[in-house]
């Protein structure tokens, strides 16, 4: 009888699990996208604030995957966690542009235009 044996990946020298990496990026990605999908703020501020806060909340979630080898489905609360507090990075980063807009004098809302 043959017996499964989970697929083992390496990123620069250190090995992980395939199956938790898909499941922690598959996690952070559904999370950051279902979140802000509906969102307005969203499409104006697509290239400049939610790309990154998403990359940086994908590579996070790949860095625990490497680092502590979880099995699939923690793997993907993980990934859907930290999408989750992507979003509160964003919204933190938006209300630090808005205060500094404000002190600068800068028009930083256009949806009140």
């Amino acid at each position: 009888m043959a017996t499964s044996v989970p697929v083992i990946w390496h990123f620069l020298g250190y090995p992980f699990e395939a199956a938790g990496m898909f499941a922690a990026l598959f996690g952070c990605f559904a999370a950051r996208f279902w979140i802000g999908a509906a969102q307005a703020v969203r499409k104006e501020h697509r290239w400049s604030r939610d790309i990154p806060v998403s990359g940086m909340a994908l590579a996070v979630s790949a860095a625990i995957v490497i680092s502590q080898r979880p099995k699939p489905l923690s793997a993907l609360m993980y990934g859907a966690s930290l999408g989750i507090l992507g979003e509160g990075i964003f919204k933190i980063v938006e209300r630090y542009l808005q205060k500094a807009g404000a002190v600068f004098g800068v028009d930083t809302d256009k949806s009140a235009t």
